[in-house]
């Protein structure tokens, strides 16, 4: 192994121009007055954490929160049987099926997002196809029902790893005992699963959490997210003094709680089963 640590270099020089580089950098902005347009001396200061007594951040914060978790558990309710009928396939069909479910995630984002965008207006496909019309931009269902169609995958696949790789004979041995197949699933199959449950709630619920581009796009910036505030902090209201470094504040403790969340996921699934 140790022959072999020399050619993780370029791997460690790309993490740390590229991750820990700016990431300091962002810790910096966040609590200092230091301006990202003209690179000066900087103080120290803590007033960009008036930021979160805003109205506007609340809404915004308090809209992500409900939306991630609406989201989460729609995809655990839809993503969980799916997961499940998945195992009980052939090996042949399974891998046709799991193709279909990753060739999306292949897209870019964006382009799925302005596909969604396209079914949503008033002249769709479906408009000139079946005469139904889905007009519904702008509002908070069309940013759930996008974030959902873009981020169930997220919680189909760590399920299903779990799921398919669990013993038939325990299975086998809860029914020869006497338990039926609604026992069995309640107190063997699920508590076994629960690692890819939990995995696949928090790789839903963060990107969830975070998104900007697509309450943007399919929200027409009438249903408020973190994530906006802070693209808007950096992009929109870069100029303005003390909005960058706002919005690397956000940024910080948005990263904090993800990276809390991950911590969570190893503690779950130690071997890191379930994590794609």
């Amino acid at each position: 192994m140790k022959t072999l640590r020399r050619y993780s270099f370029p791997y460690l020089i790309w993490m740390i121009l590229f991750v820990l580089v700016p990431t300091l950098f962002l810790v910096v902005l966040a609590f200092s007055d230091l301006s990202l347009y003209r690179l000066s001396a900087f103080s120290i200061r803590f007033d960009n954490f008036a930021i979160f007594q805003e109205s506007y951040i609340i809404t915004a914060l308090s809209n992500s929160l409900i939306y991630a978790f609406v989201v989460t558990i729609l995809s655990f309710l839809i993503g969980y049987p799916v997961a499940f009928y998945l195992t009980t396939l052939s090996e042949k069909t399974k891998k046709i099926l799991i193709a279909l479910l990753i060739l999306p995630l292949w897209t870019n984002m964006l382009v799925r997002i302005t596909a969604w965008e396209r079914i949503f207006s008033p002249n769709s496909i479906f408009t000139d196809i079946f005469n139904v019309s889905i007009p519904i931009l702008g509002t908070q269902a069309a940013v759930v029902i996008g974030l959902l169609a873009l981020y169930l995958p997220f919680m189909v696949f760590p399920i299903f790893s779990v799921l398919d790789k669990l013993d038939p004979k325990m299975i086998e041995a809860s029914k020869d005992l006497g338990a039926n197949d609604t026992q069995t699933f309640i107190k063997v199959i699920f508590p076994l699963s629960l690692g890819g449950v939990v995995s696949g709630f928090i790789m839903t619920f963060l990107p969830s959490l975070t998104a900007f581009a697509l309450p943007e796009t399919l929200g027409w910036r009438r249903v408020p997210m973190i994530g906006m505030e802070i693209q808007k902090k950096f992009i929109i209201e870069g100029f303005q003094a003390f909005s960058i470094n706002q919005g690397a504040l956000i940024s910080i403790l948005i990263m904090l709680f993800s990276i809390a969340s991950f911590i969570l996921i190893t503690r779950v699934d130690k071997e890191g089963e379930t994590l794609i």
